[in-house]
Parts: C-alpha cells; structure tokens; sequence
C-alpha cells in the first residue's frame, strides 16, 4: 500500500534506510525527519513511503525547487532527496509515481540530491546499484564532486595569517557585517544556508570569519557534536564517530582573494576545530581536491550528479 508521509515511523525508515545505502551513509530518525519533512522544500504529494502490512517496502523522498527560499534555482524543476527499496521493481513503480505526479505540476527535470537540506549532492560513486538503477531511468550523469576527511589531531596549520587581519569565531556583534558581506559576495544558497543556520543555533558561534579594518571579508562554517541542527557534511556524524567536526562552505570576498586570505581561513579555522578537541573533520561537496590537500585532506566519498529531463504530459 502507497501511503504519504504524514503518519511516517521515521524509527522505521531510518532502519529501512540503513539496510539499503552502504554503511558510510547511515543515518538516524532524527537527520531523517530533519532533512524530509521538516525541511520547507519537502514535497508532501510526491514523497510516498510503499508497505506490505507493517513492513516498510521502500520509499521515495522528493524536494520542490528551492526558488522560493532563495534567487538562481530553476522554479521548475524538482529533487530526488533519497530512495530506497526492497526490490528494484518497488523503486520502480515508486518512481513512476514520482514522475507522473511532477510532470503534471509541470515540472522539467529532476536532479539527484542537491536539494535544499541535502544528504547527498549526487549518486554516490560507492553504490553502483542505485546509479545503475536511477540510469536505467533515463537520468543523465554529469559531473563529479567529492567528500574530503581528515583527523585533525595532530593539525599543523601551513598558511600564515595575514597580518593586520582578523581571524576569529564572531560574534553577535559581527553579524550585520557577516550578512551584508555573504548577500553581497555569496548570493543565493550560501546566504540562505549561512543566515538560517545562525538563526537555528541562536549564536553565529558557527561561523569563523577573517576580518580586516573590522569589517568581514570571508568565513567558514563550522560544525561539531553540540551543533543543534547539522547540515552539510555533517549529515554523516554516524560514519565520523565521536568528536566530529565539519567544515563549509568556505569563502573570501573578491577583493581579498590572490592575496593568500583564503587558505589563511582555512588553516585558522582548522585550528579552532582541532582546539575544541574535534578528530575526524569532514569538508562535503567539492572539487577543490588540490587546494584542501594541502592541508593533509583526502577524498572519502564521491559523488556523480544525474539529472532526468521530464517530457510534459499529452
């Protein structure tokens, strides 16, 4: 029986979930419900959890496109949170619900992950099934972005600080510098992303910024076990372990960069996360191998985005 998600044992799909994703990417009913229908992109009408009696068969989880929380997403177009089923057929006739219910709203694509409050920013490379699963139904691979890890114990910072400049957590003082200055560097995902995980843990104590003559010029996200809601990299704590930390998104303004603030950043908040006593650090979704490798960074995970273009109905 096809239900939708309004009376959904999360218990039970996170059990369902971990069964069926590889060990790296379990979850708990928590991040589930945080991360489904708590987010304000989650798709009540094209999300449906499959039964058999009181056994869970699979379930689809889909996200409207996030346009309406910030500007650059195509308004017509809709993500493919997560999915997971007993036997492909169950995936399949899941799907068909999902495309069917999204190409008559009009809908044009669904792209894997990448949603707002996402766990996964494409297939990962990791599961072969599912990506052979989601191509077999017409979705198209794109590019790759990764997952970087490091143990952070024993940290040695190779970049400099600037001198004269800031390097610190801010403070509540610092936020409308912190807001001017990511609207106007940053606009879209990273301004709604940033301002509303400071709004949620109440205190921009997660944000570590560079500042010069006072004013911000960059800054890190930061996140560890006393985060209130983790988002990011941070959806993996389960496969970090204890005392695990996150890092991104990270970023300059264009004025500073080529002077060496960026990497300056990056090592400064590198540091504050290894003095809170954090092991294992995570920086999610990201090409810059090269430039987080410097600082002892190595890919974890993988991920290859795919996209499915909807054809309208009639």
């Amino acid at each position: 029986m096809r239900q939708s998600f309004v009376k959904a044992d999360f218990d039970a799909l996170a059990r369902f979930w971990n069964g069926f994703y590889p060990e790296r990417y379990r979850i708990d009913s928590d991040l589930l419900r945080q991360n489904s229908v708590g987010s304000p992109t989650f798709d009540w009408g094209a999300s449906f959890v499959e039964t058999e009696g009181e056994e869970i068969q699979g379930f689809v989880l889909v996200k409207r496109s996030p346009a309406s929380l910030y500007k650059g997403p195509d308004k017509d177009q809709a993500h493919l949170c997560a999915i997971a089923y007993r036997e492909p057929m169950i995936g399949l006739d899941l799907l068909a619900d999902v495309k069917r219910t999204l190409r008559n709203r009009g809908i044009t694509r669904i792209d894997f992950g990448q949603d707002s409050r996402h766990f996964f920013p494409g297939c990962p490379t990791d599961f072969r099934a599912l990506a052979d699963f989601l191509m077999v139904e017409g979705f198209a691979p794109g590019g790759e972005s990764h997952d970087l890890e490091r143990d952070l114990s024993d940290y040695q910072n190779p970049a400099p600080r600037t001198v004269g400049d800031e390097y610190r957590i801010l403070t509540k003082s610092d936020v409308p510098s912190l807001d001017d200055f990511i609207s106007r560097e940053f606009p879209g995902r990273w301004t709604y992303d940033v301002i509303h995980k400071v709004g949620v843990e109440g205190h921009p104590h997660c944000i570590f910024g560079f500042l010069r003559d006072g004013k911000v010029e960059g800054f890190a996200l930061l996140q560890d076990d006393g985060c209130k809601v983790p988002i990011g990299g941070a959806v993996w704590r389960n496969d970090l372990g204890e005392k695990w930390g996150s890092l991104g998104p990270i970023g300059v303004s264009k004025k500073v960069r080529g002077q060496g603030c960026g990497n300056a950043l990056l090592g400064a908040a590198l540091e504050e996360l290894r003095d809170r006593g954090v092991k294992r650090c995570i920086i999610d979704w990201t090409g810059l191998v090269d430039f987080y490798g410097k600082h002892g960074f190595q890919v974890t995970r993988s991920y290859q985005s795919l996209s499915l273009p909807l054809e309208m109905p009639g």
